[in-house]
């Protein structure tokens, strides 16, 4: 992963990852094997992700884990028959610079 640009969750209850502190997840397709969710190019370090019909919040300081917020997004997010990530869907994209993809898997889960 270095020197590469990634899609993560943030804002995650703090968790120690081999002795580091860790409050954000790196989004990847997950099947047979695991690959980065890559960003459109131009996209730079802090770009938000957006999804068509779901309007942009603030940042919570920190997610509730007692409310399971991240199992519920989840359980929609997966690769389209053209790679693209998704979530219930719909597409993600960076706005002006275009789509998230998986590089080479179709139709698999994100996590």
């Amino acid at each position: 992963m270095q020197d590469r640009t990634v899609i993560i969750c943030c804002n995650l209850k703090p968790a120690k990852m081999r002795g580091i502190l860790s409050q954000a997840m790196v989004m990847c397709a997950s099947g047979d094997t695991i690959e980065l969710i890559t960003p459109p190019a131009g996209s730079v370090p802090g770009d938000r992700i957006s999804f068509d019909g779901y309007p942009l919040g603030d940042f919570p300081p920190q997610m509730n884990p007692k409310k399971k917020i991240l199992e519920q997004i989840l359980a929609d997010l997966f690769t389209d028959e053209n790679k693209v990530a998704t979530y219930k869907g719909v597409p993600w994209k960076v706005e002006g610079k275009g789509i998230c993809v998986a590089p080479t898997m179709a139709k698999t889960k994100i996590k």
